[in-house]
């Protein structure tokens, strides 16, 4: 039986992959604008972010399914707005671009091709965040308080579409999450404050079909350089990726990650 991997940046379609090829063959389609990761060799790599170029290749291969995992930086959504640099058709077919109207369109659009979607959560579940501390000591008192006050605000915020992730400090929000994404949102709160609780959690109807908030090594380490202390995700609705890496991270430098649900 065959699949369609449409492969974004980051590790996670490496891990879908590589899971998905025990029971599956795997066809790897994404772009060319995209930074892949470096062990990710796809069949098909598109000119653009078209719907054309995507429905050839569906005819071609006839997966009896498709997966999308990775990200699209929004630098790429927006550029296509304003310039020709990706040649883009997708994105202007979107109603707006928020994230749950970009998800809608690829939804509608494979139901159209008659193409079943699975999601990428169907192949990761030993990813997917535990509750409790998964490494580091055990958060202080005032450090809890701040985990507890971030996933109320980083709630609000998901649900509005707005990001994911807060970054706390001693009761003080220094930093919410917009376009830019986890990563940037980490730098610009700890260069605030130094020694912060960062919080991310996932929107209350979240389409995992396609989006599934996700921290790997790389998250982690940008905490570590950046001072905070605790890292918190939601259980049961984030993953938690590159673990021995990051349990390393937490051994040399003491910070704390956990799953939480409140």
């Amino acid at each position: 039986m065959r699949i369609l991997l449409l492969a974004g940046e980051g590790i996670l379609p490496v891990l879908v992959k590589e899971e998905a090829s025990c029971a599956f063959q795997v066809i790897t389609v994404s772009c060319r604008l995209l930074r892949l990761h470096p062990q990710l060799f796809p069949e098909y790599l598109l000119e653009r972010f078209s719907l054309n170029e995507l429905a050839q290749v569906l005819a071609k291969e006839r997966p009896h399914a498709v997966c999308c995992a990775g990200k699209v930086p929004k630098a790429y959504v927006f550029a296509s707005e304003v310039t020709d640099i990706s040649g883009t058709e997708f994105f202007a077919t979107c109603q707006s671009l928020q994230d749950r109207d970009i998800l809608g369109k690829f939804l509608e659009f494979f139901r159209k091709q008659h193409v079943q979607v699975l999601s990428p959560a169907d192949f990761l579940k030993k990813w997917i965040t535990r509750e409790g501390v998964f490494c580091g000591p055990p958060p202080t008192e005032e450090e809890w308080h701040d985990v507890r006050y971030g996933f109320r605000i980083a709630r609000f915020l998901a649900d509005e579409e707005i990001g994911q992730t807060v970054v706390v400090r001693r009761g003080t929000v220094v930093a919410l999450e917009g376009a830019e994404g986890t990563d940037e949102t980490i730098r610009r709160g700890l260069a605030l404050a130094r020694g912060g609780v960062v919080v991310k959690v996932a929107r209350s109807n979240q389409d995992f079909f396609i989006d599934v908030p996700t921290v790997g090594a790389e998250t982690v380490r940008l905490l570590v350089e950046g001072g905070g202390r605790v890292l918190a995700l939601e259980s049961g609705r984030t993953l938690l990726v590159d673990r021995e890496e990051i349990q390393e991270l937490s051994k040399r430098s003491g910070v704390t990650i956990l799953g939480i649900t409140l």
